[in-house]
């Protein structure tokens, strides 16, 4: 056995086990559905109706605000127009919200979606693409549009959350994240102790899904594209693509999200339109 099957050997107990648990498969109308599709499909529907379809209703806002329409605004502030009632104003529009919050924050709104994008698209929108069309067939794609849509909502609550409750110290890094408002927002409805196990257990969840979704899955599906585009035999080949991958991550990282988000911008737009290209030359 060569180091990737040594590997993949010592992990794969590991896996089913995880897969066993996150996969649950909960029996529904003589059908068995993974939990976890139906936590996040119920409050996917949840939020998008109490909150009136945000993901329908804001999406121009959202593609304003990516392409930098905003940025002005935060930087210099709204316009006061009705100083006798304090009522601000950006483009006609009343805008209470909108302060001289441009110290605020490391990265621009397009660094941000970059960043958040460049782990997320080729896992999810190519890779998870492909194997739900093969498995599921051809429907598999209405209900992946379905999600999609569900998803942009629970993103929506998620990020709004983050920004409401997220830290900046002297020095004017954020802190934020699931960590920060579950303790912070539990706290102010009086589960203090509830919010900070399930900050603490998210948390850990998070830095094993780091290792799996987040890093394995994507460098696993380089390491096979370059080993077949290349011809490697090796049985050792994927270990070393994946130390070299390792090694320029890690050179990224180390610099901290200004750097991640400083490479992303650049890379991701590259990235898209390498895939646009591959779509139609299929």
């Amino acid at each position: 056995m060569g180091i990737d099957d040594k590997i993949n050997a010592a992990f794969e107990p590991v896996a089913a086990f995880i897969g066993g648990i996150i996969l649950y498969q909960v029996p529904i109308g003589g059908v068995e559905a993974p939990l976890i599709v139906i936590i996040l499909t119920l409050g996917g529907l949840f939020f998008t109706f109490y909150f009136g379809f945000p993901n329908i209703r804001n999406f121009g806002t959202a593609i304003q605000v990516v392409r930098g329409k905003y940025d002005k605004v935060e930087q210099k502030g709204a316009v006061e127009t009705h100083p006798e009632e304090t009522v601000f104003t950006v483009d006609g529009d009343i805008a209470k919200t909108i302060r001289d919050e441009h110290h605020h924050g490391e990265v621009s709104h397009f660094q941000a979606l970059a960043t958040a994008v460049s782990g997320t698209v080729g896992l999810g929108n190519i890779a998870g693409v492909t194997l739900a069309v093969s498995l599921g067939g051809p429907g598999a794609t209405f209900w992946m549009i379905v999600s999609g849509l569900l998803g942009m909502t629970l993103k929506f609550v998620e990020c709004t959350l983050g920004v409401h409750y997220r830290d900046i110290n002297k020095q004017g890094v954020v802190f934020g994240g699931p960590m920060y408002y579950l303790s912070k927002g539990l706290k102010e409805k009086g589960y203090t102790g509830l919010g900070k196990f399930l900050a603490v257990v998210f948390a850990i969840l998070g830095v094993g899904g780091s290792f799996g979704g987040g890093n394995a899955a994507q460098s696993n599906q380089a390491a096979e594209q370059l080993i077949s585009l290349f011809g490697m035999t090796g049985g050792s080949s994927g270990f070393i693509i994946g130390i070299f991958i390792a090694v320029l991550v890690g050179i990224t990282i180390i610099g901290g999200i200004k750097r991640i988000a400083s490479v992303t911008e650049k890379l991701v737009p590259f990235m898209a339109i390498i895939y646009i290209l591959s779509l139609i030359h299929i």
